[in-house]
């Protein structure tokens, strides 16, 4: 019996073997397919990865390479506090994680500490793989400096309408009456 290219196809397909393989068995059984899975199940002890059991087994693969390497990534990156090139503290980023998720109800005392100890003059610094730093400190100056800047414009802004705005009878200013309560600060 002739044995087609389709017939082997279809064979190495479902059961992941070599097209030798394949034409040896279908010969073997006449062309009948399920046969010829059913023997080559029974010599490789039913270990044939179907394409869908494949698939799977490469996307499970694939999601455990992408945490080894998260994990990983987290041991190497540091979190580092330091004064006056002391450091007080330097751990891996993936403990800092953990610790914050286990004690998740005071996650404000962690903010709390980090404020005093950026008040304080603490460097607070997350150092990644290559050396790369991450200055938390430059980036809450950069915050704190934008504030001001909002700040030091909304007290202009007041000064110059104050200067141009009609007084009513009582001799005060429109601005100063305050009618609806609201103060408003625009950060942008």
């Amino acid at each position: 019996m002739s044995i087609s290219m389709e017939q082997i196809d279809e064979m190495r397909k479902r059961t992941n073997c070599s097209y030798q393989e394949a034409k040896e068995l279908l010969e073997k059984y006449d062309g009948d397919l399920i046969d010829a899975i059913i023997a080559f199940e029974k010599m490789h002890g039913n270990k044939s990865n179907s394409s869908s059991n494949q698939k799977t087994c490469q996307k499970e693969q694939s999601f455990g390479k992408k945490v080894k390497a998260l994990i990983q990534k987290g041991c190497v990156t540091r979190f580092i506090i330091e004064k006056d090139q002391n450091i007080i503290l330097n751990i891996p980023i993936i403990i800092l994680i953990v610790a914050v998720l286990i004690t998740m109800p005071i996650i404000g005392l962690y903010v709390a500490a980090f404020i005093l100890l950026y008040v304080m003059g603490y460097r607070i610094r997350i150092r990644k793989e290559k050396g790369q730093d991450v200055n938390i400190n430059e980036f809450v100056d950069g915050i704190g400096s934008k504030v001001r800047t909002a700040a030091d414009k909304m007290r202009e802004k007041p000064a110059v309408e104050q200067e141009n705005s009609p007084q009513d009878e009582a001799g005060l200013k429109n601005e100063d009456k305050k009618e609806d309560g609201y103060n408003e600060i625009t950060i942008g």
